[in-house]
């Protein structure tokens, strides 16, 4: 009767190495696709909202 060989036991995916940095990368793509997506609203509210800019131009002789 032949013997049979056993596979051996592998690791839980979330345990390996591999799965961790896996992980890792998938949390870090999220959350820097998060923040760009924040980022350009942010933008864009601003540029609604105030289209010309932080200063207000001003005529030479409104200053006297």
């Amino acid at each position: 009767m032949p013997t049979l060989k056993q596979k051996p036991k592998q690791r839980p995916f979330c345990f390996s190495v591999k799965g961790h940095v896996k992980i890792l990368r998938l949390v870090f793509g999220l959350a820097a696709s998060v923040f760009c997506i924040a980022d350009g609203a942010l933008i864009y509210r601003k540029l609604l909202f105030n289209p010309s800019g932080p200063y207000q131009k001003t005529a030479v002789h409104d200053r006297f």
